[in-house]
């Protein structure tokens, strides 16, 4: 078993670059998945970081056909898996599943490229998902020749009225229609492209969870607070939920 490990290893390191940029950096579980993908034609070759966090780092991939394919991998050793608990058992959607770090983090992952899915079907600007393994998602390159456009808290809208309003109706169109509230929406997780575009949809939850409203508030709230200090008038934050609830 050993041997045919090693063997799918040496065959990943000569197919691509992704086992010189990945080695000494996660473990041989996340190599192997990511040779898994590979071979499923998810993305051909990996070049450099996108962008590192505490929990995972996003890599800039490239498929046959040269589309460009972010691929998040999330770190078993040092992600925070009982933060990732606590979001999860309010989730109806995920009630079950094993309490031990790995169960955890896969099944995180599953619930942010179905969560991507159901944003995207909503007709929500996302980067559309591609095909997920244990602790990696792939899903579409938001930017152009392996650049990642930037996000709010970088640059500063153009049209930061417009931008709003644009958001607004993202926030509503994915609770009404998608019935999820994104849960962590902030300058950080909106790039700017063409349109604003809502990235980061790990702790995006189902409208039935029992933290549901609360989420959606801090979520307005954040986005209120940013574009006030653009010196934009802004409903009340509390005004914006009654009108997304229809309350």
């Amino acid at each position: 078993m050993r041997k045919l490990e090693n063997q799918k290893l040496e065959r990943l390191e000569k197919d691509s670059e992704t086992y010189k940029i990945m080695a000494g950096v996660f473990d041989s579980s996340a190599l192997m998945t990511l040779y898994h993908m590979i071979h499923r034609g998810v993305f051909d070759v990996l070049h450099g970081v996108v962008s590192t966090g505490k929990e995972a780092n996003i890599f800039c991939g490239i498929d046959k056909k040269g589309n460009y394919v972010a691929v998040k991998i999330y770190r078993i050793a040092t992600t925070d898996f009982n933060t990732m608990y606590r979001y999860l058992v309010g989730d109806p959607r995920f009630s079950t599943f094993r309490r031990d770090r790995r169960s955890i983090i896969y099944t995180w992952v599953k619930r942010e490229f179905k969560n991507l899915q159901r944003a995207n079907e909503a007709g929500v600007l996302v980067p559309k998902p591609i095909d997920f393994e244990k602790n990696v998602l792939a899903m579409e390159f938001i930017g152009e020749k392996g650049v990642p456009y930037p996000r709010m808290k970088d640059s500063k809208p153009k049209s930061p009225r417009a931008v709003f309003e644009k958001l607004m109706n993202a926030v509503e169109l994915l609770y009404k229609k998608g019935e999820l509230v994104h849960s962590d929406l902030s300058e950080y997780n909106v790039l700017l492209a063409h349109e604003p575009v809502l990235i980061d949809f790990s702790m995006a939850t189902d409208i039935k969870n029992p933290m549901s409203d609360e989420l959606l508030l801090r979520d307005l709230s954040n986005l209120v607070n940013y574009f006030r200090k653009l010196k934009i008038n802004t409903p009340e934050p509390l005004e914006l939920f009654t009108k997304i609830k229809g309350e």
